[in-house]
């Protein structure tokens, strides 16, 4: 039986059985004679500890488990022999050799990390560019694209700020430029960082008074940049709180206030969404999903610029997030195909309305629908006629009306109104045209009295639903347009060329050329 001992390297504690102890301790002391001239010892030796931490990390998993002399030897090979480096320094720094370990092939995976080396703001153009092996000015060029024409770059950029971790060791900027975490690798690294320290100490004196100068307005810049670090991350998440109190407020809340009407966002579902598996349980279900990554996103982000908090949890947390954000997406995909689909097939159906006989001269005018309660919702404020609604329990009434007046070949004058819908099949477009309800009312004088709105089930959803009236003028016979039918006009052709917002309160005759204005 083997006695344990246990070590703390690189942060970590682990167990090592005796003969990994002695193996250990006899790598990490050749490593130390053979860097013992070599600038920043002690920073390489630290970076090698940690890599070999990172080594038996993987090795033994679990905090009981026992490393052993093989798994010594692995990272050994790993990380290779000081001796295939040349011969121990003295007085300068170890001789480069052109071999390295046999096992660098087996460690070569590029990892993502800002490169604070070369950052402009963050280092992510940096990062990306080292991940993928091409020039950082291509990155940084897209991401400028991105965010001055579709703004998505900006918040692109800040996400990935928040989520990528800062190459900080010489192994993570070995690990990000896919270089194996060798001894030489990083002994090499760290000497490289020394000389350019070294070489800027070297023109100190000559640039004290400047560097002194450019300390304090760095200094200022510096807390000028917290100071809007700090303004930002509060401002991002005073938006993500109230961004996610909106989207309660609008699905358990009291709706939408509109004009001193008030509709729930559910009630506008009632009339939108699909039967079935696609109702307002599933909408919801994937608005939240949608949602969830970028309020995570705002909010860690909000986190890390208020408190500097930043670390696997808060990586895991934007992961798992966008994972359900990206789910989200599917499901809305898959609701607005459905959707889509029950608009595939239209289809109508043709009312004719009764003209009193011996008239030759009309007057069409346009009066307000009766409608026992409800409450109105306008879509769109600045094209009322098109986009007002009005939701009662079991009705919706609408403005889709359209008017058109055309000649005849006949002797005798008729109205007609066409219901037209969508659905998914012939049959249900046809369905949803005849459940559709219109009024129109003539009497002995030629009086045409139109309704202005038309109405449907709300167990038949909006699909297209709309009415188109025509009336049919022999020739020889006037029609009064009365200001009200301005709205619902529809193109109605003329031989004098005048827009339909000019053609209300006017009498217009029929000719062989087509309506002319009777004056």
């Amino acid at each position: 039986m083997k006695k344990t001992i246990d070590i703390n390297l690189g942060g970590l504690l682990f167990h090592l059985d005796e003969d990994a102890y002695a193996m250990l301790s006899a790598y990490l002391e050749a490593l130390r004679r053979h860097l013992a001239a070599t600038e920043g010892r002690e920073e390489v030796l630290a970076d090698i500890e940690a890599r070999i931490a990172e080594l038996f990390s993987q090795y033994a998993s679990g905090s009981s488990k026992v490393v052993t002399a093989a798994n010594v030897q692995a990272a050994m090979s790993t990380l290779g022999q000081p001796q295939d480096f040349g011969p121990e320094a003295e007085g300068g720094s170890a001789s480069e050799s052109s071999s390295e370990p046999s096992s660098e092939s087996k460690d070569r995976r590029r990892r993502l990390y800002r490169d604070a080396d070369d950052k402009v703001i963050g280092g992510v153009c940096a990062g990306f560019a080292n991940y993928f092996s091409i020039d950082v000015v291509v990155v940084r060029v897209v991401f400028l694209v991105l965010g001055f024409f579709t703004g998505f770059g900006f918040i692109l950029y800040l996400i990935l700020w928040a989520a990528t971790p800062k190459a900080v060791t010489p192994a993570e900027r070995l690990a990000m430029k896919g270089k194996p975490a060798t001894f030489e690798n990083i002994r090499k690294t760290v000497e490289e960082e020394f000389r350019n320290v070294e070489s800027k100490i070297n023109n100190a004196e000559s640039r004290r008074k400047v560097r002194n100068a450019s300390n304090s307005v760095g200094d200022f810049i510096a807390s000028v940049v917290r100071g809007l670090a700090r303004f930002f991350g509060m401002l991002f998440l005073v938006f993500a709180l109230l961004l996610g109190a909106g989207i309660l407020i609008a699905v358990f809340g009291n709706g939408i206030l509109h004009e001193d009407a008030q509709v729930s966002v559910t009630e506008l579902l009632d009339i939108l969404l699909p039967a079935g598996g696609f109702g307002k349980a599933y909408f919801w279900t994937a608005t939240a999903l949608v949602l969830i990554g970028p309020l995570v996103a705002l909010l860690l982000l909000a986190l890390r610029l208020l408190f500097r908090q930043q670390g696997l949890v808060q990586r895991g947390l934007l992961g798992a997030a966008m994972i359900l954000s990206v789910g989200g997406i599917v499901m809305m995909a898959l609701l607005g195909a459905r959707i889509g689909s029950e608009f595939r097939e239209e289809a109508s159906v043709v009312h004719s309305v009764l003209l009193p006989e011996q008239v030759q001269t009309w007057n069409l005018t346009m009066e307000s629908t009766a409608v026992n309660g409800g409450v109105e919702f306008n879509f769109n404020d600045d094209d009322l006629d098109e986009s007002s609604w009005i939701l009662t329990d079991d009705r919706v009434y609408y403005e889709g009306i359209e008017i058109d007046l055309q000649p005849t070949v006949r002797d005798k004058p008729s109205l007609e109104w066409t219901a037209e819908a969508q659905g998914g099949s012939r049959r249900a477009a046809r369905e949803r045209a005849g459940g559709i309800d219109f009024e129109v009312r003539t009497d002995s004088t030629g009086q045409i009295v139109v309704g202005d709105l038309l109405s449907y089930a709300k167990a038949d959803r909006f699909r297209g639903q709309r009415v188109q009236l025509t009336l049919y003028l022999p020739i020889g016979h006037s029609v009064f347009l009365d200001a009200t039918t301005v709205p619902y006009l529809d193109d109605v052709s003329n031989t004098e060329d005048i827009w339909d917002g000019h053609m209300g309160g006017k009498t217009w005759l029929m000719t062989d050329q087509g309506l002319a204005e009777f004056k």
